[in-house]
């Protein structure tokens, strides 16, 4: 406690987590897909005009079911989405895991950078990777 007084005597906060936060909402079954609900929060200064991930779903045995490019389009600076994606033949119940392989586009910022600031989780009993 000493510690964190004296460093915030001297200005030092403890640096804030920032970065871009997406988040597994939603696994939502339908008769011929599953449609999957992600939000995405972002605590930078810097609006997305495009945000593209490529995500592999992998299920309970880590098994590959499918690889996916998902558009989540545009993220104003510290702002928060939601956006949908309907997966047609894929069974929510079949799902175990989300990898987020890579960052395919991350305007304006090179996807490397997007990959290194990219905060994963979920709400649900599927696993969420990066």
């Amino acid at each position: 406690m000493r510690v964190l007084a004296f460093l915030l005597g001297l200005g030092l906060a403890p640096a804030a987590a920032e970065g871009l936060s997406i988040r597994l909402d939603q696994a939502n079954p339908a008769a011929d897909h599953c449609q999957l609900v992600f939000v995405l929060e972002n605590e930078l200064a810097t609006d997305f005009e495009q945000i593209q991930a490529e995500i592999v779903l992998l299920n309970r045995e880590s098994r590959v079911l499918r690889l996916s490019l998902l558009d989540f389009q545009s993220l104003p600076a510290n702002g928060l989405r939601v956006r949908s994606f309907n997966l047609p033949g894929l069974d929510c119940a079949d799902l175990g895991r989300v990898l987020f392989n890579a960052m395919a586009l991350c305007t304006p910022l090179p996807a490397k950078d997007c990959g290194a600031a990219l905060r994963v989780g979920s709400n649900l009993d599927i696993e969420v990777l990066k």
